[in-house]
């Protein structure tokens, strides 16, 4: 069981782990999403601009071939004649085509957002390696796409089949009918077996799309040990945190303990307590701890305060409730502030006196 939860990929992805999925282009995204579309887009615009189209390119050949028929007599008559053509379709057909441009990049940007990498260009010598790609073509996913493909020209075929079966009356009566009405009906009939077929692929589309977020959420998996080495890359290693926080520790009690050259008194428990006092009158609206400790704290406290002829007074409860109730740096509490008073004024008067600690 340990082994399973610490060294397989059973857990879901990390936010990091998809963002840097995402950033090495490995997206969930299903082609066939932008192909449905495609097709349903294409119906829909010759259904709108095609009875237009077909009006203009009519016009356009009717046109060119009656004020042309010199010219075509010639290499490069007919030459010019093409060209003229060709740029009259091209302008014709650029809004057709750039809708369905568009309608691709939409489906696109609809599925993973705005992506920009050029890491999955970048050449990967393993996709070289028989062994993979024999895996790659009889594995899971070469299974899929074939049945996709399988599919999809099932569907086609027997949406063609059943359409063409349910007009197959109003079809043949057009044997005799005129060009034009022909040309409508079979446009017509083309419409609805485009729409029946981009409809049944957008189906399959949405299926095939569930598929690949499934397969994508299942490549991007964890294991156990990957979590915890992501976390202490975020986080930093606890060997290091705790080395850390141990020499901020140390710099925070060399700096307490320098502090107490400059205290006025240092009260005493005598032996496991000692809070360092200062005050400057005029300037502070009351005194201040700073430097406080227990056992060898209150030792170094006292040590350095001999050292620094600052005055060593003992007084056990008034040193025990600063210790519990003052904090190092800030003033202390107003229900000390007589009990204190009393020590400074002693402090004082020993200083006016010229008595050592």
């Amino acid at each position: 069981m340990a082994n399973e939860s610490f060294g397989e990929r059973t857990q879901p992805a990390t936010p990091k782990r998809r963002s840097q999925a995402r950033n090495e282009g490995q997206v969930a995204r299903s082609a066939e999403v932008g192909s449905a579309l495609t097709v349903l887009a294409a119906m829909a615009g010759l259904a709108l601009l095609g009875p237009t189209l077909f009006y203009r390119l009519s016009e356009l050949m009717r046109s060119l071939l009656a004020g042309g028929q010199l010219e075509v007599s010639t290499p490069a008559g007919a030459n010019m004649v093409f060209r003229e053509m060709s740029l009259h379709v091209l302008g014709l057909l650029a809004p057709f085509v750039l809708a369905i441009l568009l309608v691709g990049v939409i489906s696109n940007v609809a599925q993973v957002g705005f992506l920009f990498t050029t890491k999955p260009l970048n050449p990967k010598w393993q996709v070289l390696d028989p062994i993979q790609g024999f895996g790659r073509k009889f594995g899971r996913r070469g299974w899929v796409e074939l049945f996709k493909t399988l599919f999809k020209v099932a569907i086609i075929g027997l949406t063609a089949f059943v359409t063409v079966k349910a007009d197959l009356g109003d079809l043949v009566p057009l044997l005799g009918a005129d060009g034009g009405t022909l040309v409508e009906k079979i446009g017509l009939f083309t419409l609805q077996l485009g729409f029946r077929v981009g409809l049944a692929l957008l189906v399959l589309a949405a299926l095939d799309y569930g598929y690949q977020r499934w397969e994508w959420e299942q490549s991007i998996r964890m294991s156990r040990k990957e979590i915890d080495d992501e976390q202490k890359q975020s986080d930093g290693d606890p060997q290091v945190k705790s080395r850390i926080r141990l020499l901020q520790r140390q710099l925070s009690r060399n700096r307490m303990i320098a502090a107490v050259a400059d205290a006025d008194v240092v009260v005493t428990n005598p032996v496991h307590v000692a809070v360092a006092l200062k005050y400057e009158r005029g300037s502070m609206d009351a005194p201040i701890v700073v430097a406080r400790g227990m056992r060898k704290m209150a030792q170094r406290i006292k040590d350095e305060a001999r050292k620094h002829n600052v005055p060593i007074l003992e007084d056990p409860p008034l040193a025990r409730l600063l210790y519990k109730e003052a904090k190092l740096e800030q003033p202390i509490p107003v229900d000390l502030y007589q009990a204190v008073a009393k020590i400074l004024a002693q402090v004082w008067r020993l200083r006016g006196q010229g008595m050592g600690a």
